[in-house]
C-alpha cells in the first residue's frame, strides 16, 4: 500500500490508523468493553477503598485513565467498595500499568469539583485516593 491510498482512506473517513492497512476481517474493538482486570503474566491496576475520597473522585479518576465506560467504571469502584480492593486493568508492561495507576491518582488529588465534600469528612488536603499495580502471576494458581 502506497500513501496515495493510505491518504484516501483517511480522507474517507475509513481508518484513523496511517501506519498500517485497515483490518477488515474483525470486528473493531470498543476499549470501553475491553479492558481486562487480568492478563496473565502481566500488570493489574487496582484500587484500595478508603473511608474518604467520594464515590464520584474514584468513578472520574477511572474513567479518565482507562477509558472504561462510566458504567462499567461504577461496577469497578462498588467492588473496592464493597471489599476493601478491586482490579481495575491489567497491562503486559509493568510501566504501562503504573502509568495507568499514577493518571488516576493524580486526577483524583486534583479533583476540585467535589471539595464540598471536605466539610462533610473533615479532611482537607487532597483526596487520599490510591492505586497500586500488581503482579497478575501467571493464572495458574
Amino acid at each position: 500500500m502506497n500513501i496515495r491510498e493510505l491518504i484516501k482512506i483517511v480522507e474517507a473517513g475509513e481508518s484513523d490508523v496511517v501506519d498500517r492497512p485497515p483490518v477488515l476481517d474483525r470486528p473493531p474493538v470498543n476499549q470501553q468493553k475491553e479492558v481486562p482486570v487480568h492478563l496473565p503474566g502481566g500488570f493489574t491496576v487496582v484500587i484500595l477503598n478508603d473511608p474518604i475520597t467520594p464515590m464520584e473522585v474514584v468513578v472520574e479518576a477511572i474513567i479518565h485513565a482507562t477509558r472504561l465506560s462510566p458504567d462499567e467504571a461504577i461496577r469497578r469502584m462498588m467492588r473496592a467498595h464493597q471489599g476493601g480492593w478491586a482490579p481495575i486493568a491489567s497491562y503486559a508492561s509493568r510501566d504501562l500499568a503504573e502509568t495507568v495507576a499514577d493518571r488516576m491518582m493524580n486526577h483524583a488529588r486534583s479533583n476540585d469539583k467535589y471539595d464540598h465534600y471536605k466539610r462533610h469528612t473533615g479532611h482537607q488536603g487532597p483526596w487520599p485516593f490510591t492505586a497500586e499495580v500488581i503482579e497478575a502471576g501467571d493464572g495458574n494458581g
